[in-house]
């Protein structure tokens, strides 16, 4: 047989392979999704608490009321609290998820399925992607009906696409939480390291003095810096904007990798 029959015939066996993994990788991030819209105890505080707060802090504590320090107060909680909402979806969903799976049997009896090795993982990371996408989206357009922001649209969309994006950190945290905790004290320990990177980040209200330098040990941190550049805030960004992709990479790739040996080994 020359080599032209032979790729006609093998192309289309190729061609099909590719159809039905990308089908696979589809339906995958497609039912993870549904499955976050169909847990209110998971849809709900991650779709509606970064609103929920905003609103609080502007409006009842105050905040948009401070105009006169040189910052847009309003933009700059935005900023923080549409990091907070790309922390919640990959942290609570890995690390949580991860961990009930591993205790129940399920993650051992889905790696013995018959599907790509990667498939359920990229599920999990579209859903965390959009679902931060999707409380950003309704974080922006409460606030533009309220007048409170007013920064550009494509500034906004911007920050979005950004937090979108720097939901995979906390997705690689999450999973390396998951990975060694059991399903019962998965729930605190999230909530604990949760706390701490966001109230210790100052993605609300900028640490000083001696608290100046605890920020540069959270992730969350270079999120809000990059959301903050791109939304387009007057507030003093520390440090460059390459550097903070830097650090979000490598702590993505670091985590990924402990959780990757970990389960390799213990599963």
């Amino acid at each position: 047989m020359s080599a032209t029959m032979e790729a006609t015939l093998v192309a289309p066996d190729r061609k099909m392979d590719f159809r039905k993994m990308a089908r696979v990788y589809y339906l995958e991030a497609k039912y993870a999704f549904i499955r976050m819209l169909r847990n209110p105890a998971f849809s709900i505080p991650t779709l509606t608490f970064p609103l929920f707060f905003y609103l609080l802090i502007g409006f009842v504590f105050g905040a948009f009321r401070n105009r006169g320090t040189g910052v847009d107060v309003p933009l700059y909680l935005f900023c923080g609290f549409a990091t907070m909402g790309a922390m919640t979806p990959g942290m609570f969903g890995f690390g949580i998820g991860l961990a009930t799976e591993r205790e129940q049997g399920l993650f051992t009896m889905k790696r013995a399925l018959p599907m790509p090795p990667f498939a359920s993982l990229f599920g999990s990371i579209v859903m965390s992607m959009l679902s931060t996408l999707a409380a950003g989206i309704v974080l922006a357009v409460a606030s533009a009906a309220l007048g409170i922001l007013t920064a550009p649209p494509l500034k906004i969309a911007a920050v979005l696409a950004i937090v979108a994006v720097g939901a995979l950190p906390f997705g690689a945290v999450g999973l390396w939480i998951g990975s060694w905790t059991s399903g019962r004290a998965a729930p605190a320990v999230v909530n604990i390291i949760y706390i701490l990177l966001t109230y210790f980040s100052g993605l609300f209200i900028p640490l000083r003095g001696s608290l100046e330098y605890v920020p540069l040990g959270s992730p969350a941190f270079y999120l809000n810096q990059l959301a903050l550049a791109a939304g387009g805030s007057p507030h003093t960004i520390v440090g460059s904007v390459w550097n903070h992709i830097a650090i979000l990479a490598g702590v993505t790739i670091i985590f990924l990798g402990l959780a990757a040996r970990r389960l390799r080994r213990i599963g």
